[in-house]
């Protein structure tokens, strides 16, 4: 039987028709440097915009640590002709859903609104980028919650400093060396003045991509969008200049560099990384496979022999970060009470070992490239993801068209790739190794270290 999938209208679809199918759009780029992306698809009567401006935490200075995420949080305070508090209450009056993030490279914001609300949501949206409108008020109340937000999720959370522990470790002198959420001391001493200088380079229309994707009339969401993004002024210096300004110099990981963090834990674990080329390169395509074929699903290779098999950990993963100037694989796991870390490690080193010398099977190759068509069919049908996507390959690669390509190039990929990957980037390769224990095994080592 053909496999099928449902689509919104409720119509039987052949799995390849749909993963065949194009996302259809239109480029263009405004006087002031803007580039717009339109994508329509009368499926829903919604519309999706996305607006991605090019700068994360890797674009700010040292001393700066956190300013890209902290005004991420500043743009729903209000804005030229937007009271703070109002920017949330006027989406919801007019039936909108809107949210935020920020990662090292980019900070994406998205506004879901009903077809008919379209002028609506491109004035809502513009009038972020209008002119700086910070208020010390704002300011300071949203200091104090990217702060609360630092102790929740990183500080006060089983396992929540890895990342803060792994940037600093990995990469030396440039600005992937610290945590997309900052540093509490550079967040306290940021002023008024700080965060206008902020905007005023980064927030400007010529470093910036919005795609609209949904139910809407191209010709109307064109001209729309040039009443009211067009009169936006560009920025002082253009986004090669941006691009260029953040200096970025990847020194390699010199051999295994450890450290051992205690935690309020019950379970031990084991966190590391190594240094892979950036997102979209072949090779790290091949990595995004490896990985997948090693940790999804129970039957996957780290899962089944060290859950199942020897029951020597309680939850164990990989995975890629893809970044525009560098790449990530990881891996981790969460080890069974009388377990040794050495042990477990021991364990990761041989499968992985076993990646490197080319001992993936064609059968494992399949069914995660199956895996991938799936998640790529499911993604693509929906108009946020789809808006996402499109905004992301343009503003990192100019080459939106890589919403339609991504996916052949994932299934080009063969055994002989991902084994050549693998050795040459993991092979008696640097990689950062954070051991997490837990506090009370501090004292005990205190303890022992006194007698």
């Amino acid at each position: 039987m053909t496999p099928g999938y449902i689509n919104k209208n409720g119509y039987q679809l052949n799995l390849q028709e749909v993963i065949n199918r194009t996302v259809y759009f239109t480029e263009h780029t405004l006087s002031n440097g803007l580039k717009l992306i339109l994508t329509p698809d009368s499926s829903i009567p919604a519309v999706v915009l996305n607006l991605c401006y090019h700068v994360g935490s890797k674009n700010e200075d040292k001393n700066r640590r956190g300013y890209a995420h902290l005004f991420e949080h500043l743009m729903f305070e209000g804005s030229t002709n937007i009271l703070p508090g109002d920017y949330d209450r006027l989406s919801l009056q007019a039936g909108c859903e809107n949210n935020a993030y920020t990662t090292e490279d980019k900070t994406n914001y998205y506004l879901i609104a009903p077809s008919n609300q379209l002028e609506f949501a491109l004035w809502l949206e513009s009038d972020r980028m209008l002119g700086f409108s910070v208020t010390q008020e704002s300011l300071d109340v949203q200091k104090g919650v990217v702060i609360e937000e630092k102790k929740q999720v990183y500080d006060n959370r089983p396992y929540g400093s890895v990342s803060l522990n792994f940037a600093p470790l990995l990469y030396n002198n440039n600005g992937y060396s610290w945590d997309v959420i900052g540093d509490v001391k550079d967040l306290k001493k940021a002023t008024l003045e700080d965060i206008r200088e902020f905007y005023e380079k980064y927030y400007v229309p010529n470093n910036a991509v919005l795609t609209i994707a949904g139910d809407f009339d191209p010709d109307d969401a064109l001209r729309l969008t040039g009443k009211y993004f067009g009169s936006i002024k560009r920025g002082k210096f253009s986004a090669e200049e941006l691009s260029s300004s953040c200096a970025f110099i990847d020194e390699p990981v010199g051999g295994e560099v450890r450290k051992i963090i205690y935690d309020d834990i019950q379970l031990p674990g084991i966190f590391g990384a190594y240094k892979i080329p950036k997102e979209n390169t072949d090779e790290f395509l091949a990595f995004d496979l490896v990985t997948d074929i090693l940790s999804t699903g129970e039957s996957s290779r780290l899962y089944n022999e060290l859950v199942y098999q020897k029951q020597m950990v309680s939850d164990i993963g990989s995975w890629v970060e893809g970044r525009e100037l560098s790449g990530l694989l990881h891996f981790y796991a969460i080890l069974l009470p009388g377990v040794k870390i050495e042990d477990v490690q021991t364990e990761i080193d041989r499968i992985f070992n076993d990646v490197i010398e080319g001992k993936i099977t064609g059968h494992e190759l399949q069914k995660i490239k199956n895996r991938i068509e799936t998640r790529h069919v499911y993604r693509m049908q929906t108009n946020l993801a789809k808006a996402d996507s499109l905004s992301h390959f343009k503003t990192f690669y100019d080459t939106p068209g890589l919403i339609n390509t991504n996916i052949e190039r994932y299934m080009s990929i063969t055994l002989e790739d991902m084994q050549q990957a693998s050795e040459k980037y993991l092979k008696n390769a640097g990689r950062v190794i954070l051991e997490y224990l837990p506090k009370s095994q501090k004292k005990k080592a205190v303890k022992n270290k006194t007698k």
